[in-house]
């Protein structure tokens, strides 16, 4: 893997060059991980951005790290989510710090906020007094649910998303609990869609000289996230349901899903049509080809899946990756994280690696965007806590 290394106050020559948001000055009241998401890749798009912490610190500062860390060490959560941002600890219940807000606000082009409802608003600098004193200003709040809508102030988190969203109903098997998705997918894709809003906003002001309320949803943008699925639910005349013994889709046939092996795990993706080339591959034919008149990759997926997960659990993975290679079906072994990220393919321009003050010499995944008129900012690892007021 060819990792960049970047110092505290490096500046990469592309930095001379225009960058998408060079100019744009970014106020980011934000902290967990949607907000600082969002905050993050509009620094990376070459926003100026400040994130502003209450005296104590995001959450994420010392949220989640390896339980034998120094209780004094960064959260790589934190180091890995509020890149290319410079930070104000501020205590804003106090009148003062107000007023350097306000002035600060008065100087920004975008508000990016995930406070919970109501507490920019008891502030005097919530979206409506903001645009009012504001008018061209970007106000882009995310919330767990529609800020301006009737559950506004209940509160949620991602896993809560994924279950009351119906993303946890599709994983796991049929016979087994529901199973959600082992990342902050929500948190992560709710974040993308701001920074969709924001640049949005960004270029209408272009044309019009005003600012706008730009409002993002985790609920919302869960249920996009499974934009297909909830059209087949809206109209499909039956619901479908989880598979069994590996199907890892409620819309799949077999053998579309994740198989034990011996020593570990294999995905699998074959058309109907290729059904039999897998089966003669493993020595299944007898068992499987009657199974597949008409419809049955649909109807008897589950049995073709049990059979499949049964002679795949005899071999290891590279043994039945090599026997099914040859059918042409999509198939692949089930790597950790740490296997993916040292594959120089796939990671080798994703990861790089900071020397700073704070965190020491750590690496980091950066955006996967790619602009082949600008590439996107790195030169300011996440911050410190070295400013109160």
């Amino acid at each position: 893997m060819q990792n960049t290394s970047i110092g505290a106050n490096a500046r990469p020559q592309e930095d001379e060059q225009v960058r998408p948001l060079k100019g744009i000055r970014v106020l980011a009241f934000t902290h967990y991980a949607a907000g600082p998401i969002a905050a993050q890749y509009l620094g990376s798009l070459g926003a100026e951005v400040v994130k502003i912490e209450a005296p104590a610190g995001d959450y994420q500062r010392t949220g989640i790290k390896e339980p034998t860390a120094d209780p004094d060490a960064p959260s790589p959560y934190f180091l890995g989510m509020n890149r290319n941002q410079r930070s104000l600890s501020i205590d804003l219940k106090r009148p003062e710090a107000q007023a350097v807000i306000r002035e600060m606000i008065s100087r920004a082009d975008v508000i990016l906020e995930n406070f919970r409802p109501g507490v920019l608003e008891r502030m005097g600098i919530g979206s409506s007094a903001v645009l009012a004193e504001h008018p061209g200003i970007i106000y882009c709040s995310i919330a767990a649910y529609d800020p301006a809508g009737p559950s506004r102030n209940k509160p949620a988190l991602d896993l809560i998303i994924q279950a009351l969203s119906g993303i946890a109903s599709l994983g796991g098997a049929a016979d087994g609990p529901p199973v959600p998705a082992g990342a902050y997918i929500v948190d992560t894709y709710t974040a993308s869609q701001a920074v969709i809003g924001v640049q949005a906003a960004l270029r209408q002001r272009d044309q019009t000289g005003l600012g706008q309320w730009v409002r993002v949803d985790m609920m919302s943008c869960a249920l996009h996230l499974l934009a297909s699925e909830s059209c087949y639910a809206l109209n499909a005349q039956e619901r479908a349901s989880r598979g069994r013994n590996g199907i890892s889709h409620s819309h799949q046939p077999a053998p579309y899903g994740i198989f034990s092996t011996l020593d570990g795990a294999i995905a699998l993706v074959a058309h109907p049509a290729s059904l039999p080339d897998l089966a003669a591959a493993l020595g299944l034919s007898k068992q499987i080809i009657p199974l597949l008149e008409g419809k049955g990759a649909w109807t008897n997926r589950d049995q073709i899946a049990g059979i499949l997960s049964g002679r795949l659990r005899q071999l290891t993975s590279d043994d039945a990756l090599t026997r099914l290679a040859p059918t042409g079906i999509l198939l692949a072994p089930v790597r950790s994280i740490d296997q993916a990220l040292a594959d120089p393919d796939v990671a080798g321009q994703l990861v790089r690696e900071v020397e700073h003050s704070y965190g020491g010499r750590y690496r980091v995944a950066v955006e996967p965007l790619k602009l082949s008129g600008s590439a996107l900012v790195f030169d300011r690892p996440a911050p410190d806590q070295s400013r109160s007021h």
